[in-house]
C-alpha cells in the first residue's frame, strides 16, 4: 500500500463523512464536521504501520511476561491494591459521612419522644390491668 493511498484511507476513515448514495439520502444533517487529519510527516504513518504489522508481538510477549510471574506474587499485589482502595474507601466515608450537631439534636428529640411514647403505652396498660382486677 502506498504512502499516498494509506494516508488518503486514513483521512476518509476520520472524517466520518460516507460516500454512498443511500447515506447522503439519509442524512439531511448537514456537512459533518472534520476530526482531524494526519500528521504531515512520515512519522504518523509509520507509527500506525508498525503498531499494525508488531503489534500481536508485542501483545504475545506482555502475555509470556505475565505468565513467567509467581502466581503468590500476584496474589499479594492483588490483595494490596485492594487493601489501598479499601482504606481509601473508609477514609473518603469518614470524612463525608459524618452525623452534623443539627442531626445529632434531631435524633436525640426523636429518642425523647419514642420514649415518652413507650412510657405513655406502658401507663396506659397498668390502668387497663388495675382496672380489670378491680372489675373481677
Amino acid at each position: 500500500m502506498s504512502k499516498k493511498l494509506a494516508a488518503q484511507a486514513l483521512d476518509t476513515l476520520l472524517s466520518g463523512q460516507s460516500t454512498g448514495r443511500i447515506s447522503k439520502r439519509g442524512s439531511t444533517s448537514g456537512p459533518a464536521k472534520k476530526i482531524g487529519s494526519l500528521p504531515a510527516t512520515k512519522t504518523g504513518l509509520k507509527k500506525i504501520k508498525h503498531q499494525l504489522r508488531y503489534g500481536h508481538s508485542v501483545k504475545r510477549a506482555q502475555e509470556a511476561a505475565a505468565a513467567k510471574e509467581n502466581p503468590l506474587d500476584k496474589l499479594k499485589t492483588q490483595l494490596e491494591k485492594e487493601q489501598v482502595i479499601m482504606e481509601k474507601n473508609l477514609s473518603y466515608y469518614r470524612t463525608t459521612n459524618r452525623i452534623s450537631k443539627k442531626e445529632l439534636e434531631l435524633r436525640s428529640k426523636i429518642k425523647k419522644l419514642r420514649e415518652k411514647g413507650n412510657q405513655n403505652k406502658a401507663m396506659e396498660s397498668r390502668v387497663e390491668m388495675d382496672g380489670e382486677d378491680s372489675d373481677q
